[in-house]
């Protein structure tokens, strides 16, 4: 049974074309219509408006449903039906063309959807009707007119198509859209869904479709909704967790505003999108979600970025101003000392002391908040190696000395580099060539006008995927990811790994790679429940089956916000794979071009299934799905059985 919050006596009702509502009006004067009510039900075809204060009567332009010819001239339905009746008949009438125009006379526009970029087709910018607070309410395209509404428009019009997309009832094109009146208050069609419990009834979805709410509630998880998108479960007094209400938002509204599962937030004025069953409180604006706790921010993971810098990375975006003291606010051990500190949304670069090379370092951060004023969670330890110099195939590396100014050669390991000389005492080496030695020591040298100059030596790695496992036996505890680095005991640091969902081709999750490989030269990143234990470990029930991908890249996890767009940047490696899908031509282009190498691996292999496999590597290619030639019985920490 439907919860109402107001009592249907308040709520204003359309009885032909006529608004008509209890207000307080007195003789002529008003403020708005709403004040004209003691002047009774107006003529047929015409409206009370509040124009200068006094009440008058104006003449709709309505125009004439098609006429079959066999009502003598009188319209079809003899100007007897309301707006929410109209609207109705439009939510049942098929998809395409309507064979007779479906009029709309008198509904409010209630809620503006605007465009958002990067969003798909189905994605349509809009305005939402309706005219009473017990629904129903309608979707119209805004292409589908080019008159200009703003919300409390008081509006007529003539549906001559329809469109139903994911479920959702849109006007695609209309005719003689008027607007009668401005600046009418649509509050009173607002109704409070908090308390509603039967949402997982697709019915349910349907009776607030495209309706005015307002509702508050508790954030889930959230996950990628369609293309520049973002959906939060929302907890209610109504509906529990699991929760079928979803709040979706602009994914960089998401960002912006720092949602977060735990976040406890209210939407004033919001709209009921949906997709199939699934009801979606639909918000675009920061001033149209009011966010009235978050969970207290915790340290992710901390990593040397030069040998007197380290970024620590956050769960929720850092004020700046709440670091005061940065000396005791973030403290090492090892002789370590911060010197300062920036703040760049989840990220804090702490400048430091001079580190020693692999040393390993624990931070312990206090005092810091996020922006809503929350501490960080106390007590705490990140742990991070020491800037260590790394080149790695297909990567970038920075030398630095002295006396590089007109350096024409740049060699590691005897191989020639790709260089720009960025000042007397920098060179950036852009793209390692994949034939450089791999070692954990190789010879650096700087040809310049003075000579060949040695420039010391650096470790170089060959970083790669070298096993997935995504589908595990049971909830999907034992996901990972192991990375070969082609050097016994190297530490790697300033990598992330990206997981990209095959349903949007868009990232889902990043994680900052950072720690030591084995003395086989791997790295594990996955569940915790993973033996051996990860260096990085990410959520369990995490890592998603397919058509999905990963990519390696040369960059912090933060450059990755969930919502990012494959990328050929930076990437060093990448593996699309499935469990028996159909291949993702969007991932693959993205990650793996269109030549030979353009392969997505299927986990389920020729025994076992896809639970009981995983997808290892075979070759030395990086970026080529051919390589990953062997799927059978995981291996983490283990070198991979090839033949």
């Amino acid at each position: 049974m439907l919860k109402q919050s107001l009592k249907r006596s308040w709520l204003p009702a359309l009885v032909t074309t006529v608004f008509v509502t209890v207000g307080t009006g007195c003789g002529d004067e008003c403020v708005d219509q709403f004040d004209c009510r003691d002047k009774g039900a107006a003529p047929a075809g015409q409206a009370w408006t509040c124009a200068e204060n006094k009440c008058e009567l104006r003449t709709l332009d309505l125009p004439p449903e098609g006429d079959a010819g066999t009502d003598a001239g009188t319209d079809v339905d003899a100007g007897t039906t309301t707006a929410s009746e109209q609207i109705a008949a439009f939510i049942a009438a098929p998809a395409g063309a309507l064979a007779t125009p479906q009029p709309v006379s008198g509904a409010f526009v209630t809620f503006i959807k605007p465009e958002v970029a990067g969003s798909s087709s189905t994605e349509a910018s809009g305005f939402f009707l309706q005219a009473d607070a017990n629904g129903p309410a309608m979707f119209v395209r805004g292409s589908a007119s080019t008159t200009a509404v703003a919300v409390g428009d008081l509006v007529t019009l003539n549906v001559t198509e329809k469109e139903i997309i994911s479920g959702l009832n849109v006007a695609k094109t209309v005719t003689d859209l008027t607007v009668v009146s401005q600046n009418n208050d649509v509050s009173g069609l607002k109704v409070d869904i908090s308390g509603e419990s039967s949402f997982e009834d697709g019915g349910t979805t349907g009776i607030y479709e495209s309706r005015l709410v307002t509702v508050s509630g508790k954030l889930e998880a959230g996950l990628s909704s369609g293309s520049s998108f973002t959906a939060f479960p929302l907890i209610t007094t109504g509906e529990q967790s699991p929760s079928p209400l979803r709040l979706r938002v602009p994914t960089t509204l998401s960002t912006d505003l720092d949602l977060v599962l735990g976040c406890d937030v209210a939407v004033p004025t919001g709209i009921v999108w949906r997709f199939n069953a699934q009801p979606q409180v639909s918000v675009f604006a920061p001033e149209q979600l009011t966010i009235t706790s978050c969970p207290a921010p915790t340290s992710l993971a901390a990593t040397a970025t030069s040998s007197t810098e380290v970024r620590m990375t956050f769960d929720r975006r850092i004020a700046a101003t709440s670091i005061t003291d940065v000396a005791t606010q973030f403290t090492f051990d090892n002789g370590l000392q911060a010197q300062s500190a920036t703040v760049n949304g989840k990220d804090v670069l702490v400048t430091t002391s001079e580190q020693t090379a692999s040393t390993q370092y624990t931070v312990q951060v206090s005092g810091v908040t996020d922006t809503l004023g929350k501490a960080i969670v106390t007590p705490n330890s990140t742990q991070f190696q020491g800037f260590s110099l790394l080149a790695i195939h297909g990567g970038s590396v920075v030398l630095t000395g002295t006396g590089f100014t007109g350096a024409t050669a740049v060699t590691i390991g005897g191989v020639a580099q790709t260089f720009t000389v960025d000042s007397d005492t920098q060179i950036t080496v852009t793209n390692v060539p994949d034939t450089t030695p791999v070692g954990a020591s190789q010879p650096v040298q700087v040809t310049t006008p003075a000579g060949a100059v040695s420039a010391g030596a650096l470790p170089v790695a060959h970083l790669v995927i070298n096993e997935l496992d995504a589908d595990t036996p049971g909830n999907d505890l034992l996901e990972f990811v192991e990375i070969s680095t082609g050097v016994p005991n190297l530490s790697v640091s300033g990598f992330s790994l990206v997981m990209f969902n095959g349903s949007n081709d868009q990232s889902y999750l990043a994680v900052d790679i950072s720690g030591k490989a084995d003395a086989n030269g791997l790295l594990l990143v996955g569940n915790s429940g993973v033996t051996p234990a990860p260096v990085v470990t990410f959520p369990n029930e995490t890592l998603q089956n397919g058509a999905d991908a990963v990519g390696l890249y040369q960059a912090p996890a933060s450059a990755f916000p969930n919502g990012t767009a494959p990328s050929t940047t930076n990437l060093i490696d990448a593996v699309a794979y499935d469990t028996a899908d159909a291949d993702d031509t969007g991932l693959l282009d993205a990650l793996l071009g269109t030549g030979p190498e353009r392969v997505q691996i299927d986990e389920t292999g020729t025994s076992g299934g896809s639970a009981t496999n995983s997808i290892q590597r075979c070759g030395a290619p990086r970026k080529d799905g051919r390589v990953f030639s062997r799927v059978a019985a995981p291996t983490p920490g283990a070198v991979n059985a090839c033949q």
